[in-house]
């Protein structure tokens, strides 16, 4: 899927979980956005959780509690996204390709409604643009925000599609939702 874009050198491009099963697939994510930035596009790769990753997630906190308090349980969920996130950002740089990680706070990602269902709002547009110009590919992990009081909240299901879809139109950059 293609959203228009207004800005034709900036890309989000979404990595998703079908896409990136495990670690082993970061490769193939890695020669995706390789194929964009040596073109001279500026990526924002926003990614989801590896695999079943949040399934497992919401399976350990079920372990614990029947019915997890909503603010912990998109705390924990929210760690999915911020590992594979990471992980690309390593494995960007060891392919000496520069690359920036900027989670929910840092880009500024804020959201209003339900910490498990909640919707994005507003974007810190100026922090990812700093990070795109200096040539860096900035990794940004979906399915989270934050509140107004700085709390994790979840975007609910499809919500990394959802956090590319709100990058790209708050940036007026080209969107692709790489599925499997």
């Amino acid at each position: 899927m293609t959203c228009a874009p207004d800005d034709h050198a900036t890309l989000v491009l979404k990595l998703g979980s079908s896409v990136l099963r495990t670690q082993a697939d970061l490769p193939r994510a890695v020669h995706a956005i390789y194929r964009e930035w040596r073109h001279g596009r500026r990526v924002v790769a926003v990614v989801s959780a590896l695999g079943s990753t949040t399934d497992e997630l919401l399976g350990s906190a079920r372990q614990f509690v029947a019915s997890p308090h909503p603010s912990s349980l998109a705390a924990l969920l929210a760690t999915g996204e911020t590992t594979a996130a990471a992980l690309l950002t390593l494995a960007l740089q060891r392919s000496g390709i520069p690359a920036t990680l900027l989670d929910a706070a840092a880009a500024g990602l804020r959201t209003r409604g339900d910490a498990l269902d909640a919707e994005p709002v507003a974007l810190d547009t100026e922090s990812i643009r700093r990070a795109l110009a200096t040539g860096s590919v900035v990794v940004v992990p979906g399915f989270s925000g934050r509140d107004d009081a700085g709390a994790t909240t979840l975007l609910g299901r499809g919500g990394s599609d959802l956090t590319a879809v709100f990058l790209a139109r708050e940036l007026r950059a080209a969107c692709t939702l790489l599925k499997d």
